[in-house]
C-alpha cells in the first residue's frame, strides 16, 4: 500500500554545515531528497510523493538517524571547544588558568584531533544516509517523469475531445449563447456545452441547440438594432476553436485576425468584430484609468481587461 511521503532537499533540512564541513561529497549528498519524519509537520515548500509504506519508513528512519548523528556531533564539538577557553565564573576561570594556562597549545592539538574524529563521523553519517535513502531522489524523479507523461497524455485526450466538439459544431446544432450586460454593453456570450463546465449555472435566458451559422445570423440581427453589441466566447470554447483551427491548417491570407475571430470566421464564413466602442467611449475610458506606473504620457490600454476571450 502506498502512503504519502513529504520530502525536501537534505541540505534544507540540516540547515547548516556541521563542523563547517562542506566539500563535493557533502554537497552531493546534501542535494539528495530526504523524507520528513512522521512527527514533523510538512513545511509550505515540501513536496509530496506516493511510495510503498516500507520504503517511506526506511527513508524517514534514515533522515532521523542522520539528524541525530549530526546533533550528537555538534554537542560534543561544543563541549570540546568549551575546554579551549576559561569559564566566565571568576573562581572556575582562575582554576582553569592555573591548570591549563601554560598548556593552550596542547589543548588546541587535542581539540583538532577530536574534531578530525568527529569529521569522520559526519562523513560516515552522510554516506550511510546516501546508502539507505539515496533511492528516494530516484523515486521522485521517476514519479515526476511518469506524472508529466500522464499529464501530456491527458491533455492530448482532452485536446482531441475539444477539437472533436468543434468539428461537430461545424454543421451540428450544438452551440449555446446568452445575452447579458458586460462593461456597459450588451454582450453575446457563446459556448459549446461539450467543452465547458458549469453550463447550468448561467444566469439569464440561455438559447441552446443552434448551429454556428444560426448563432451568427442572430448576431447580425442584434447588431442591426444595436451596433455596439459585444461578442465573446467562453474560455474553454475559445481554446477549442483555436485548436480546431490550428488542426485544420487553413492557409493564411488577407488581414491578420485574432485567433478566436479567425476560428469563428472559418466556422461561419463571417468575420466579426468582438468589441465595438461607442464614439468617444474608448477615449473617455483611457482618460479615466490610472497610469499604473506607465508614466503620465503613456497611452497604455488593453481592451482585453474587460474579460472574454477576445
Amino acid at each position: 500500500m502506498d502512503v504519502d511521503v513529504w520530502y525536501r532537499e537534505l541540505r534544507m533540512t540540516v540547515g547548516t554545515y556541521v563542523l563547517n564541513l562542506h566539500d563535493a561529497e557533502i554537497e552531493a549528498v546534501g542535494r539528495l531528497y530526504c523524507a520528513s519524519s512522521g512527527n514533523r509537520p510538512p513545511r509550505h515548500d515540501d513536496g509530496r510523493v506516493p511510495a510503498p509504506a516500507a520504503d517511506a519508513a526506511r527513508w524517514r528512519a534514515a533522515t532521523e538517524t542522520l539528524l541525530a548523528a549530526l546533533q550528537s556531533v555538534e554537542e560534543r564539538d561544543r563541549e570540546a571547544r568549551r575546554r579551549l577557553h576559561p569559564p566566565y565564573q571568576f573562581w572556575k576561570g582562575l582554576g582553569w588558568r592555573l591548570r591549563w594556562g601554560l598548556q593552550r597549545a596542547r589543548l588546541q592539538r587535542d581539540y583538532e584531533a577530536r574534531k578530525a574524529a568527529l569529521e569522520v563521523e559526519v562523513r560516515a553519517a552522510y554516506r550511510a544516509f546516501r546508502d539507505d535513502a539515496g533511492d528516494l531522489t530516484d523515486h521522485i524523479a521517476a514519479w515526476r517523469e511518469r506524472w508529466a507523461r500522464e499529464e501530456r497524455e491527458r491533455e492530448a485526450r482532452w485536446r482531441a475531445e475539444r477539437v472533436a466538439a468543434v468539428r461537430e459544431g461545424v454543421d451540428g446544432a450544438v452551440w449555446t449563447y446568452r445575452i447579458g450586460d458586460h462593461g456597459g454593453h450588451r454582450r453575446v456570450l457563446i459556448w459549446l456545452p461539450a467543452v465547458e463546465r458549469g453550463d447550468g449555472a448561467e444566469r439569464g435566458a440561455v438559447v441552446r441547440g443552434l448551429t454556428a451559422r444560426q448563432v451568427q445570423k442572430m448576431i447580425e440581427e442584434r447588431r442591426g438594432r444595436d451596433p455596439y453589441l459585444w461578442i465573446a466566447w467562453r474560455e474553454a470554447t475559445g481554446a477549442a476553436m483555436r485548436e480546431w483551427h490550428e488542426d485544420e491548417a487553413r492557409p493564411g491570407g488577407g488581414e491578420r485576425l485574432a485567433p478566436d475571430v479567425a476560428a469563428w470566421a472559418a466556422l461561419t464564413g463571417v468575420v466579426v468584430e468582438p468589441i465595438v466602442w461607442r464614439p468617444g467611449e474608448l477615449e473617455a475610458l483611457r482618460a479615466s484609468r490610472p497610469s499604473r506606473g506607465y508614466g503620465p504620457s503613456s497611452s497604455y490600454f488593453s481592451p482585453g481587461s474587460f474579460g472574454g476571450s477576445f
